[in-house]
């Protein structure tokens, strides 16, 4: 990952109000939305706006396949940050969303 798309994704991870909005959903153990909004909607905003910034069109495959994971790393560390959650404690709900 290049230090445009990190700083990109580190921006709008950081966002006061959409930090805000996730903790909100974390108090109310609301691990469906929480993980759609970190893992698909601004993971794909992020994502998008990079391709778009490199001259490769909206949301380019390449990109998209080659960052994905990494991106919504960036967000999951943040959030935990912000929330002081750990990263244990994150994955152990993620994985009860699956079963």
């Amino acid at each position: 990952m290049d230090d445009r798309l990190r700083e990109l994704a580190e921006s709008r991870y950081g966002q006061t109000e959409y930090l805000r909005v996730l903790f909100e959903l974390a108090l109310e153990d609301n691990w469906f939305d929480l993980q759609h909004m970190i893992q698909h909607d601004m993971a794909k905003a992020i994502l998008a706006d990079y391709s778009y910034e490199k001259g490769l069109g909206y949301l380019n495959q390449e990109i998209f396949f080659d960052f994905w994971e990494e991106v919504i790393e960036i967000g999951w560390s943040i959030f935990c940050r912000h929330t002081g959650l750990s990263r244990e404690r994150v994955d152990s709900a993620l994985a009860a969303l699956r079963q």
